[in-house]
């Protein structure tokens, strides 16, 4: 997007020589040459000559300061008193210590048994006799013989017919009225903070000063650290060890014989035998539909109970007296309500607002210094070859891996060979070994002797 052409600020419409190429970013940014950024690694040289110190900072700055021992308070001595120790209580003097004779076990001689029958009267029998229930006194209430009633039956109860409900009235609240408490003078909105406190005009706010941009003196490079200092090492991709993905193909048609369809044979099924039930024969005759129950207990008429209440009492004629102990004895007295205590009228202070806290008058900024890093300065490695030799590749030696004799056993380079099948037809192999032996015995028209190697 391009910034207003200062030179044309009024035409809109081009005149066919082109952009004007001079913007207000190319007259007020102006391009900077710019140099390689310096590394802070320090130099990796290795030190020539010279002897090894082992002086470290904690050795040179920490010394060894002789240590003493915490101070313990020692305890006092116990020292015995003087004199024998009285160890005479009460229960030592007033309970003596006897010594009885064990208690004899109680042993049953055995049980008696006395010849002969056993003739007595229990206490029961003896005790308590049967009383004549002549002079009996008959119970409370109607002895009448049962007459069933001759009035319909209401189905009402004696709760229902004797207790009439009586209609209460709501209870009168003894609360008093909550309603809002309205004043006729006018609202005073005046607080403390209104009364002392002035309002002061704000200082400008302190703006710090940016520092401007000083560009390097160096044209940039486009290069960097890790470009000039580590190069690539040579080497070649690791190669797969997955075998060829190759589909199996063979001529032959397939067999479709499983052990299940060669050893398990269809076998012919009977039904399980069914057992049929009966039919189901209609009884000859009527259903009567009498139970034992409408036979015996036919429905008789009820008549209404009366209630058996007790004698009213009579009423006295003399007024009742409402006098109890609480209302003798305490007499009410008329108290007066506790006032709540009212705090002191407010008193303004005729002296000038100064404006000043006691953290701002107490508590001056000082001047703190910058603290220095201990970090060592960090430099660049100018030039040099690099040396990748590390410890591993010294010590370790890569050594070559013997693939699995399962793996090549049909190949020629297994040391196992084919020695036959056994009964369930899976093959064995055994060992090769390899021996010297003579081709011929030695005979003097040979010069020398020669030897073959076989192999099993």
């Amino acid at each position: 997007m391009r910034h207003r052409c200062p030179h044309h600020p009024t035409n809109h419409l081009g005149r066919g020589e082109g952009p004007c190429k001079v913007t207000e970013y190319t007259q007020v940014y102006k391009p900077h040459p710019l140099g390689p950024r310096e590394t802070f690694k320090p130099d990796a040289r290795p030190m020539q000559g010279g002897e090894f110190s082992d002086q470290t900072t904690q050795r040179v700055d920490y010394h060894p300061h002789p240590l003493e021992r915490p101070f313990q308070h020692q305890h006092e001595q116990y020292v015995k008193p003087q004199g024998e120790f009285a160890d005479r209580t009460s229960y030592n003097t007033e309970f003596v210590e006897k010594r009885g004779v064990p208690a004899k076990a109680i042993r049953n001689d055995g049980q008696r048994l006395v010849p002969g029958r056993f003739e007595g009267e229990p206490t029961y029998k003896s005790d308590y006799r049967k009383w004549d229930a002549a002079g009996r006194q008959q119970p409370y209430g109607m002895t009448a013989a049962w007459e069933p009633p001759k009035d319909r039956f209401q189905g009402s109860t004696t709760f229902q017919d004797d207790f009439r409900r009586k209609e209460i009235g709501p209870r009168v609240s003894f609360k008093p009225d909550n309603g809002p408490h309205m004043s006729d003078a006018p609202f005073d909105d005046n607080t403390i903070h209104r009364a002392n406190y002035k309002q002061h005009a704000i200082p400008p706010r302190y703006v710090k000063e940016r520092e401007q941009y000083k560009p390097p003196g160096v044209q940039f490079d486009g290069s960097t650290t890790f470009k000039a200092d580590y190069r690539g090492q040579p080497g070649e991709p690791t190669h797969s060890f997955k075998p060829a993905g190759q589909a199996f193909q063979s001529n032959s048609p397939l067999d479709d014989h499983t052990t299940q369809r060669d050893s398990y044979k269809k076998w012919p099924m009977e039904r399980p035998y069914v057992h049929a039930q009966e039919q189901y024969v209609k009884p000859e005759g009527e259903f009567a539909g009498k139970t034992t129950h409408n036979a015996t207990y036919v429905p008789m008429p009820l008549s209404k109970v009366p209630a058996m209440r007790p004698v009213e009492s009579q009423k006295a004629s003399a007024p009742f007296d409402g006098s109890t102990m609480y209302k003798t004895d305490y007499a009410k007295k008329i108290g007066e309500r506790a006032q709540p205590l009212k705090q002191p009228e407010y008193v303004q202070n005729n002296a000038r607002f100064e404006g000043a806290s006691t953290y701002g008058s107490h508590y001056h900024s000082h001047p703190v210094q910058a603290t220095k890093s201990f970090r060592p300065e960090y430099q660049a490695v100018q030039g040099g070859h690099f040396e990748d030799r590390t410890m591993y590749r010294q010590d370790y030696v890569p050594k070559e891996i013997q693939p699995c004799p399962a793996a090549i056993i049909d190949q020629p380079a297994s040391t196992y060979r084919f020695a036959g099948l056994d009964s369930r037809g899976h093959k064995t192999y055994e060992p090769v070994h390899t021996s010297i032996q003579r081709l011929q015995a030695p005979s003097p028209m040979q010069s020398q002797q020669r030897l073959g190697m076989s192999v099993a």
